[in-house]
């Protein structure tokens, strides 16, 4: 694929990126919508390539609620009266049509990888919504860079020194010198950008980038399980250069909900 395709398109998402962080909530909401809805309709392909397909009329509504309940009111913003919907009515539904149960339980588990973990980026944005300092909007650049950079780094150091496969059966291409120098980039990321970014301590940083590592290296690993399953290079042809959304975001997705658990649980209890 030509360099320069993949350069254009990567500074295209960074802008929208930029763009929507710049606006606000509603902007951020609606991106993270949106890609909730292409990553769970590339999913739904994928899944299908596999076994049965998961039944569009679930896995799409599902998914997108799940990724910008964080911006609804109170009342509605809980997840439990969602998936309590998805069963009973997906279950319903899927015994008058005739669907399988086996497309029914893809649809919930793909809408639950898809639309919970990326709505977690809301959540994280809108934190302390109040805060004149826009906390929320510095929670999201470093844990964008920690993910970017520790990618960058696993690209420029596999491609240089790459010797030693890591899983090999999953992503042939993967180093473990090029696993170690990202590790090694976002828990830098977390150690000396989270203290000056967010106020927390160094330790609190590097244990934040820790966790950034190996949520955005697993979530990259997962989504080339899927493929490799599913027997397809890219999970689809939206982005030139990159394939799919869930190919350009695979790192972005389990990252989320665990720098939100970790901020909530351990950095700001």
């Amino acid at each position: 694929m030509n360099l320069a395709l993949r350069v254009v398109s990567g500074f295209v998402l960074v802008a929208v990126i930029a763009a929507a962080l710049w606006i606000g909530t509603p902007a951020v909401a609606t991106v993270v919508g949106v890609s909730a809805l292409i990553g769970a309709w590339e999913l739904r392909g994928l899944l299908g390539r596999m076994g049965p397909t998961p039944p569009l009329w679930l896995i799409l509504p599902l998914s997108v609620f799940l990724s910008i309940r964080f911006v609804l009111p109170a009342s509605d913003m809980a997840a439990d009266w969602a998936f309590a919907a998805a069963v009973v009515v997906g279950l319903l539904a899927g015994l008058v049509t005739r669907q399988s149960f086996t497309g029914w339980a893809l649809a919930v588990g793909g809408a639950t990888y898809v639309g919970l973990c990326l709505g977690f980026w809301v959540a994280i944005y809108r934190w302390h919504v109040t805060d004149a300092n826009h906390l929320g909007f510095r929670l999201v650049v470093l844990a964008l860079a920690g993910a970017v950079i520790g990618d960058s780094a696993a690209y420029f150091v596999g491609s240089a020194i790459g010797r030693h496969p890591f899983f090999h059966s999953i992503s042939p291409r993967k180093s473990l010198e090029g696993a170690i120098a990202g590790a090694v980039a976002s828990l830098l990321v977390g150690a000396l950008a989270g203290p000056w970014l967010i106020g927390i301590s160094l330790p609190l940083g590097a244990g934040l980038g820790a966790l950034m590592a190996v949520a955005a290296q697993g979530g990259d690993l997962i989504e080339s399980a899927i493929k490799r399953e599913a027997g397809v290079k890219d999970s689809g042809t939206l982005i030139p250069g990159h394939g799919g959304l869930l190919d350009r975001a695979d790192s972005l997705v389990l990252l989320a909900p665990v720098v939100y658990c970790y901020l909530k649980l351990i950095a700001f209890p």
